[in-house]
């Protein structure tokens, strides 16, 4: 009887222990979850394409509860939200409020089924507006459009793993069918977000819009490895393929796209305003086979050396068929710690709604300002392949663009800088292509208004273009400065200290041409 009572003592002592362990552990873990997860809020809180309506944290002992709001930000988003179809713009125009379920302890999922021990289990629900849950179930039925689970460990990180489930939708008689294989999203996290594994991969899409044509994609698969490097750019790889997309369109889609917003969206890179294209798409027949890019950079004392590859078997566009084509270049030397001050400088600037002139201004100011140390210190750009293979041939470069020995000093003299410069360029294109782009110019150059009366003959300009053309590569071909062989046109540029060959042949410079005809005769005779 001494035994058993003392056994059910030990048994009871034990069982307490245990629950004051598990009780103590979830109270450390709830605050250490409530601490990663502020982090990541900060980092939607930081992203453009959102803004913050209201967020909410309510920490408990062994459970929380974390709800935000956000709303699309109308300003950046406003102008492609109307491009989308009637049925989804309601997706991008009200608010998304999510719901935080954390569980923690030391076994955080041991109520749903999941005994990986960690710090907590966050379960995450979307609250929608009626308006956008109805838009949903026609494609997703009840079925929740997204499932996101981030298993925080016991050392800090931890593992986000996001799915959106297949789904086909048909709307029979507009004749608009849609097949949506999946998504699914695998992170790996450090402690603080600053290292991190990625993949994410998307099996495949179709849409079919009667008439208007047919959309897809397949197989679409994103890698990344990225960690902190001493100077504070992220070092890592980053790898995308996709196997096939296609595009067949029977109508014409009017477009006016502002890339520098779309390019920051994807990259916090800002550009200003120098490329925002707008025109129309033609109906069309368009082709993209086994596209791969694939980018590591890594860092060497306080430089950083990047290098990016991009690949893809063949891009057909209506009836001409372009590729394969391989892409390989290097950058580098770049001063990390200015790369990151000049991320940091264009990053606090805003663009919504600023004048395209102020822009410019203000990324030049941040260039001028912080960007010396990139140009002083030796910075490289490699390319090490480029081909493409054309209709009417084979394109070609490969050599590098370099400064070298630039000095504060030389940046007040035009001449000085332009002598620090080095450039070593094989190029290599079709003659016919060549020809191509100088037609299209001069039909753009003579070409009126569409309702004129007199319209210009557009053989005459065509021949007049080939024949100026054909005189100018005679001539230089007759000086040395290009070879023409098998319709490919070839030539080779070496550029340094100023001095410029072309095919191995010294070429006066514009300045060196005004020294000259400014030398008095006797110093011309002389020379």
């Amino acid at each position: 009887m001494n035994v058993n009572k003392h056994a059910i003592k030990l048994t009871a002592a034990a069982v307490a222990g245990t629950f004051a362990f598990y009780g103590a552990f979830s109270y450390w873990a709830g605050i250490k979850a409530e601490e990663t997860l502020a982090e990541q809020h900060q980092m939607i809180a930081a992203m453009s394409v959102f803004k913050v309506k209201s967020h909410q944290y309510q920490r408990g002992w062994f459970s929380s509860q974390e709800t935000t709001e956000l709303e699309f930000n109308q300003e950046l988003l406003g102008p492609y939200i109307g491009l989308l179809p009637e049925n989804v713009r309601p997706l991008f125009q009200g608010t998304i409020r999510y719901h935080h379920d954390v569980a923690h302890g030391p076994l955080p999922g041991l109520l749903s089924g999941h005994f990986s021990p960690g710090r907590a289990r966050v379960e995450t629900t979307f609250d929608m507006s009626e308006g956008t849950r109805k838009t949903l179930q026609r494609f997703f039925g009840d079925a929740e459009p997204i499932t996101v689970v981030n298993h925080l460990g016991l050392a800090g990180g931890g593992e986000l793993n996001v799915a959106v489930p297949k789904f086909d939708y048909e709307e029979t008689l507009a004749g608009v069918k849609m097949t949506w294989r999946g998504f699914d999203l695998r992170l790996n996290y450090a402690d603080g977000y600053k290292e991190y594994q990625a993949e994410s991969v998307s099996p495949g899409f179709a849409l079919e819009a009667g008439p208007k044509g047919r959309f897809s994609f397949d197989n679409i698969r994103y890698l990344s490895d990225v960690r902190p490097g001493n100077t504070g750019v992220k070092l890592g790889t980053g790898e995308l393929s996709v196997a096939n997309v296609s595009l067949k369109w029977n109508e014409s889609i009017p477009y006016s796209i502002k890339l520098n917003e779309l390019i920051h969206l994807v990259s916090r890179v800002r550009v200003g305003e120098f490329i925002n294209p707008s025109g129309e798409f033609r109906p069309s027949n368009v082709e993209l086979k086994n596209l791969k890019y694939q980018i590591v950079t890594s860092e060497q004392e306080e430089f950083i050396n990047t290098r990016g590859k991009l690949d893809f078997d063949t891009f057909s566009y209506n009836d001409s068929v372009y590729g394969p084509l391989k892409l390989d270049i290097s950058a580098n030397h770049l001063h990390g710690p200015t790369l990151v001050k000049l991320d940091q400088a264009f990053t606090r600037i805003p663009f919504e709604e600023k004048d395209p002139t102020q822009l410019r201004k203000r990324y030049i100011e941040a260039i001028t300002k912080q960007g010396l140390p990139l140009l002083i210190n030796d910075p490289k750009i490699m390319i090490n392949t480029f081909s493409l293979r054309m209709p009417t041939g084979e394109a070609k470069l490969d050599g590098q663009i370099a400064l070298q020995g630039l000095q504060e000093s030389d940046l007040k003299t035009p001449l000085e800088f332009i002598k620090r410069f080095i450039a070593l360029l094989n190029i290599e294109l079709p003659r016919q292509t060549l020809e191509n782009m100088v037609v299209a110019q001069a039909r753009n150059l003579f070409t009126v208004d569409a309702s004129a009366e007199e319209q210009p003959d557009l053989g005459e300009i065509d021949n007049l273009a080939k024949s100026l053309l054909d005189a100018q590569l005679s001539e230089w071909e007759s000086q040395k400065l290009i070879s023409q062989q098998n319709g490919q046109l070839a030539t080779r540029i070496d550029f340094k200290n100023g001095t410029l060959l072309v095919n191995s042949t010294r070429v006066a410079l514009p300045w060196e041409e005004d020294a000259e005809e400014d030398a008095p005769p006797a110093a011309s005779a002389a020379q």
